[in-house]
Formats: C-alpha cells, sequence, structure tokens
C-alpha cells in the first residue's frame, strides 16, 4: 500500500479536485485506490457524489471516534465502494468535532496512520487523503500516514507561503516520530495564456526544482462541471485535456519517488523581528528580489523560506528592511567584489 496525501494549508487552490482524479485515475489503471476525505466541508464527498449515501454509513469522523471511545469499528461500514476499483471513505461536519478533541490525546497525529495499517486495508494498492486546509490535526494524521505528500500550488505568491509551511510541519513531525515522506508540488488551476502563470511558473522551477513536478493542471470549465455533477473527469469528459492532464500527473506521482534527486532542500532562517520584510538572495536565486524569495515570519519572530539547491557552492545575504545582512547563524563567509562579505553555503 502506498499512501498520498493531498494537503495545503491554503484553500482555493483545487485540493480537492488534485485528490479525487488522481484517485479516479488510478482506479481506471486498475489499482484498488481508497479515497479519505478528511475534510470536514466534505468536499472530496460532494465531489464523488456521495453526499447522500455517506448518511447511510459511517464516515472517517468515526475512526477518530472510536479511538475516543476505544470502541471497535466495522471498517466496511466506512466504505462507499459504488465505483469499480474505487472506494471512499466519506467525511462530514462531525470531524469538526475531532478536530477539537485530537488537542489533548497522545499520539494524536498517528490515529488514522495506525487505522490504515490494519489487515482490512490491505486490499488497497493506494490511498489517497484529502486533507482539510490547514494545519491542525487532522492534517497532521494525514502528513504522518504518508509515504508522499503532494501539494498543489494555484497562480497565487501566497502558494510559496505554503511550501514553506510545509517543509516546517514536515519537519516538525519527523524531529518528533522519525517519518519523512517525500514532498513534491503541482501548479494546480494553470492558465497557459497569463504571462502571470508564467512568472510564477518560472520562480515555482527556481524554488522548488526537481520537486516540482512537470504537468500542471490547466484551468477547466469541465473540471468544475464535473465536480458539480458529482462525477470525476473521466466520468464527465475522459477526452478533455483535463483528463489528460490527470492521466500525465498521476504517472509523474508514481515515478516521483524513484528519481534520483541531485539537491537538497535548505532552510534560510534568521531572527528579525522588528522587521518588515525579509528577503534571501544569492546566486541560486539570480540575487533577484521577488516575492518568491522572500522570507515568511513565524511566531517566534524568525523568519523563514526553503530552497532547492543543486550541489555545489553558493553566496547569499538576506536582504532585511532593505538592509544587506550575513547570516547569523552561518560562519562561512567570503569577501565579495564589492567589499564587502557574504555568507557561503555548500551543497
Amino acid at each position: 500500500m502506498r499512501i498520498i496525501s493531498v494537503a495545503n494549508q491554503k484553500g482555493g487552490c483545487g485540493k480537492t479536485t488534485l485528490a479525487v482524479n488522481v484517485a479516479a485515475a488510478l482506479a481506471r489503471l486498475g489499482s484498488e485506490t481508497l479515497l479519505v476525505d478528511l475534510d470536514p466541508q466534505a468536499h472530496a464527498t460532494f465531489a464523488l457524489g456521495c453526499t447522500e449515501k455517506s448518511s447511510e454509513t459511517k464516515t472517517s469522523y468515526d475512526i477518530f471516534r472510536a479511538h475516543f471511545d476505544t470502541v471497535e469499528l466495522n471498517f466496511e461500514d466506512l466504505i462507499i465502494n459504488d465505483r469499480k476499483s474505487l472506494s471512499l471513505v466519506p467525511a462530514n461536519m462531525m470531524l469538526s468535532a475531532a478536530e477539537i478533541n485530537l488537542g489533548g490525546i497522545n499520539g494524536a497525529a498517528t490515529i488514522l496512520y495506525r487505522t490504515l495499517m490494519k489487515p482490512f486495508f490491505n486490499k488497497y494498492e493506494y490511498v489517497i487523503i484529502d486533507s482539510p486546509p490547514s494545519f491542525g490535526f487532522l492534517t497532521l494524521n494525514s502528513m504522518y500516514a504518508a509515504d508522499t505528500i503532494i501539494v498543489p500550488m494555484d497562480l497565487s505568491y501566497f502558494s510559496f507561503n505554503g511550501i514553506d509551511s510545509v517543509y516546517r510541519v514536515a519537519g516538525l513531525l519527523n524531529a518528533e516520530t522519525g517519518r519523512k515522506p517525500s514532498i513534491f508540488f503541482v501548479i494546480n488551476i494553470y492558465d497557459q495564456r497569463s504571462n502571470f502563470a508564467k512568472e510564477l511558473d518560472k520562480d515555482a522551477k527556481s524554488k522548488i526544482g526537481p520537486y516540482l513536478l512537470p504537468t500542471k493542471i490547466r484551468s477547466s470549465v469541465r473540471l468544475r462541471e464535473a465536480a458539480k455533477l458529482g462525477k470525476t473527469i473521466f466520468e464527465y469528459d475522459s477526452k478533455s485535456s483535463s483528463a489528460l492532464d490527470f492521466y500525465n500527473l498521476t504517472s509523474e506521482i508514481l515515478t516521483a519517488d524513484n528519481k534520483s534527486m541531485n539537491a537538497i532542500i535548505k532552510e534560510f532562517l534568521i531572527h528579525a523581528p522588528n522587521a518588515g520584510s525579509v528577503y534571501v538572495l544569492g546566486d541560486f536565486n539570480g540575487w533577484q528580489k521577488s516575492d518568491a524569495n522572500r522570507l515568511a515570519k513565524l511566531e517566534n519572530g524568525e523568519w523563514s523560506a526553503h530552497f532547492t539547491l543543486d550541489k555545489g557552492k553558493y553566496r547569499y545575504k538576506f536582504l532585511v528592511d532593505d538592509e544587506w545582512k550575513t547570516d547569523p547563524k552561518n560562519p562561512k563567509n567570503e569577501a565579495n567584489i564589492y567589499g564587502t562579505i557574504d555568507s557561503i553555503v555548500e551543497v
């Protein structure tokens, strides 16, 4: 079994559409696939036309309720399997109650994973989890369970904050639990006619490198129509460009972990609690100030951003409110041609 979590704290990035149609593509390729709706808004349940059926079954909330109440759960009661090779664990608003209750439980982030490891679920080759648009305990359950995390990015520079947030949360999970899923990104709702979209694509490739999957999911009214009717894109229009996009993307997801990555994810971090803006500029991004190179401010007054660096040696500095600063956490530095000092990072 391979577990794939679709996660992003940002709403409106097409997360559910991606989760539903990747699951559908896997099923059409002949793989027994389970889609777990872990969002209290139950958008994946709606997108598969299962809202009424979910009232007749148990939901993903019952996975957590069984843990709270220490009762046995009949897993068959969770499953809606009205499609060939594609089953669904639906959701409803009761998941919000689970989110609240999980805060005081030891091992709260592991409940979904431990459930999916039960023998009942061995029949599924793939499990796709649609996460809520937040980094609460439900998303932590989704990310902990995952072998691979897919992060959809829409055409907004706010998406770059999502990149850093995913890496920070994944880093915390790794530190606490030792789980380290691979993370890949997808540009979603892509308008290929837009110069802004092309510029964002360029910046994303610079920031994420090989962790940005090549296929972009193009913006399409067919996808919206399919979801409204409770159908996958393959059921609604299997010959559409969107169906082709999802076939190509699914193929890339299946082979992504087998790629030889000659790059690392590097976090740049500086403490500047009173700063209004912080950028990291260096050889790896052409020393160009842009939203893609802006750091996100954390609650402790530090600013953070993650970049993908190929093997090599790089000069860099922080630009803190238009003032250049070397990295106080990095003792390696060298003089530059301007008579000042640059910080040095070697991969």
